[in-house]
């Protein structure tokens, strides 16, 4: 009979070989202690002695437990009492593999443990020389014999375990001086446990450092720098469940909320029907992203100066960190590991980006709940499978869907900001212009400083340039359209003669279509004559008018417009009087209401109603003192906008000319209407009502 027969240097390969990093063996140990159910930990580290003490108060082990299970290599009872615990409990053994002891070997060559229970009588005592196991040992790794010492146990004792590393290899070098072990203990340590969410129970880790000359220095871990979390920019949270991401974000500008939302996502079907013993099954998850704009830090206060700031915000950006039941997964959100892929073109849009370095927070995965979301055996991340590449492509819906709300809400360049911009730039080159004219002498700052501000001018123009064709295509446009409606009016009124002398000889089935043909006509020669009345804007000629008919009539020729749109969107018009004389020129009147009542249904079709309904609803209400209140359940108008949507060629449109409401200001301006956004906010903190006060033009 044959068997294998495993060489000591085997572990070698399940220690120092596998666990490459000194803070994921560490973490290892720390884990250890949880899974002890031990409520505080202590790590003293003497860079003097070179030594690591490692002691909790956990339920420990006696002879038995260290036989049959410390000492047996990839033990399996850990997972089999993960298996054991109902599926909804949330404190789980973080081990499995049986492998995280040897850690202990990545950081130091000899191991003491000393530990007992509360039921032993004894403290044993375990004592390794990692080198009779290292890579070039030549012995089996059966011929090494390790002695389990027995030692009395002081009366009272309570259970513990004590773990010893002496000859540290890890924390001692030239690095670990003073600022490099407050590095460690604020960018990794604070983070070995979830500083956003507190474990399911009580477990306190205390380091304390006793430095080259003996100095001693502690720290208490897992307090989180909520300062600074609770002015992040922009923030997204929520959970993944059965195919559904439930999801509320928030967007913050100069400290303000500016929009909130909750919703849901719906996933791919395909990672939706995956079975829970498959492959490719995610499970559930939460999270809570945060971002950053470096460049609007001076929005953020409570920090002693920029670089306390900056520091706080570099220990945690990098990307999303991944905890599983409460401990970290390394090396998700650490600096320069862009594992979702977020620093690429997929994530820019419209002049708005997400990357890593400005990200950070938290997704917290179950073991129980996500089984197939396992650790590599070098603990250096995920086992990249498909219940990997799931998990990943769900987490991306995540920022898209944050990404989309930030390019609605980020402040767009106005004409009159590029006015003001090239302004400043011309001043900064008069002034360096006239220092080089008293020093006789230019340094290369100044120089650079000239061509910089010179380019942003140029720029200005450009832009100005490209906005002024943009008005004279959309002038040259009208004047031909005012043309074509005096002719498409006649071929309608000709269309409906012949239409009425068929009707007198059509049947009962017939009806219907010529009911439909009939009411489409109308709308068409409705829309039409509005074209046609806009003629008369050339002479700027006025007229009395009745406003609640007229509106009344707009509304109704705009909801046969309303139906080419994806979403049902009803025009509600509601008035306290049956009439409201004002002298205007009604074809701008038209073309004022007009342009309201089709931004409302682009914005309610494309990004659906706030409300959660599936109905979009514009009501326009007319008061009995001539004010006008429109609005509609559409996303709204976002805070940072308000001042800008009336200014010409500003439009969040993808293909926008940001003409239509600066035109509809002109006409109010020309009729001493006063047109203004209201401080009236929607379900996701935007604006949302127009009001057009009338009363000075109204008419006994």
């Amino acid at each position: 009979m044959a068997h294998f027969r495993p060489m000591a240097r085997i572990i070698s390969h399940l220690g120092e070989r596998l666990i490459s990093s000194d803070k994921v063996a560490l973490l290892e140990l720390i884990k250890n202690a949880y899974d002890a159910k031990s409520k505080l930990l202590n790590i003293t580290i003497d860079q003097f002695e070179r030594t690591m003490v490692i002691y909790d108060e956990g339920h420990g082990m006696d002879d038995e437990t260290l036989r049959d299970h410390w000492l047996v290599i990839g033990t399996s009872n850990r997972l089999s009492d993960k298996e054991k615990i109902d599926k909804s409990n949330v404190d789980i053994p973080l081990g499995e593999k049986g492998l995280g002891r040897f850690s202990t070997m990545r950081l130091g060559n000899y191991l003491i443990i000393e530990t007992t229970t509360n039921n032993s009588d004894y403290i044993w005592k375990l004592e390794i020389d990692w080198r009779d196991y290292s890579y070039d040992s030549n012995k089996f790794l059966d011929e090494i014999e390790t002695e389990l010492e027995k030692l009395p146990k002081p009366e009272n004792t309570e259970s513990f375990t004590r773990i010893t590393i002496k000859g540290l290899k890890e924390f001692i070098g030239e690095d670990w001086d003073d600022k490099g072990i407050e590095d460690f203990i604020l960018e990794t340590a604070n983070k070995y446990v979830n500083p956003f969410v507190s474990l399911p129970r009580p477990f306190e880790i205390k380091i304390n450092l006793i430095d080259h000359r003996k100095r001693r220095v502690r720290s208490k871990l897992g307090e989180e720098d909520a300062l600074l979390f609770n002015q992040a920019h922009h923030e997204i949270e929520g959970f993944y469940k059965d195919g559904k991401i439930n999801f509320g974000y928030v967007i913050r500008r100069k400290g303000e909320i500016i929009e909130s939302k909750r919703g849901e996502i719906l996933i791919d079907q395909k990672i939706k029907e995956v079975r829970v013993d498959k492959d490719g099954y995610v499970g559930e998850f939460n999270f809570h992203i945060y971002m950053f704009n470096r460049r609007r830090l001076n929005e953020i206060n409570g920090f002693l100066n920029r670089k306390a700031l900056t520091a706080a915000l570099d220990r945690y950006t990098g990307g999303p960190m991944i905890f599983r039941d409460g401990f970290r997964i390394f090396p998700y959100g650490e600096q320069g590991d862009d594992w979702l892929d977020l620093n690429k073109q997929k994530f820019r849009r419209g002049g708005v980006s997400i990357i890593g370095e400005q990200t950070a927070g938290y997704i917290a995965i179950n073991s129980n709940s996500s089984p197939f979301l396992v650790d590599q055996t070098n603990r250096e991340g995920l086992v990249r499978n498909k219940s990997y590449n799931n998990f990943k492509s769900i987490v991306q819906n995540v920022f898209t869907t944050l990404l989309e709300a930030l390019r609605r809400n980020e402040p767009k360049v106005t004409s009159n900001k590029i006015a003001d911009n090239a302004k400043k730039s011309a001043k900064i080159i008069e002034t360096t212009i006239h220092k080089i004219y008293k020093s006789g002498d230019i340094n290369l700052e100044d120089a650079k400083k000239i061509v910089r501000n010179s380019r942003k001018i140029e720029k200005g123009f450009i832009e100005l340039e490209r906005r002024e064709r943009a008005m004279v295509e959309m002038a040259a446009i009208g004047m031909t359209s005012v043309q074509i409606a005096h002719e498409v009016h006649n071929f309608i009124n000709k269309i409906l003669s012949v239409m009425y002398d068929l009707k007198i000889k059509r049947n009962e089935k017939s009806d219907v279509d010529f009911d439909l043909l009939e009411l489409n006509l109308k709308s068409l020669r409705t829309m039409i004559s509005q074209i046609d009345d806009q003629a008369v804007t050339i002479r700027r000629t006025k007229s009395t008018v009745n406003l609640v008919k007229e509106i009344q009539g707009i509304a109704a020729g705009m909801q046969i417009v309303a139906k080419k749109y994806m979403t049902p969107t009803n025009i509600i018009v509601r008035s306290q009087v049956d009439n409201l004389n004002v002298k205007v020129n009604k074809g701008l009147i038209n073309q004022l209401f007009d342009n309201l009542i089709l931004n409302s249904l682009y914005w309610i079709d494309s990004l659906k109603p706030s409300d959660g309904g599936t109905e979009g609803i514009i009501q326009i209400e007319i008061l009995d003192d001539g004010i006008i209140k429109f609005q509609d359940n559409g996303p709204g108008i976002s805070k940072v906008d308000a001042e800008a949507i009336f200014e010409p060629f500003f439009s969040r449109k993808e293909d926008g000319r940001g003409l239509g409401l600066f035109i509809s200001r002109e006409i109010a301006a020309f009729h001493n209407i006063q047109i203004t956004l209201t401080s009236q906010v929607n379900s996701l903190n935007r604006y949302h009502c127009f009001q057009l006060n009338f009363s000075k033009i109204m008419e006994d």
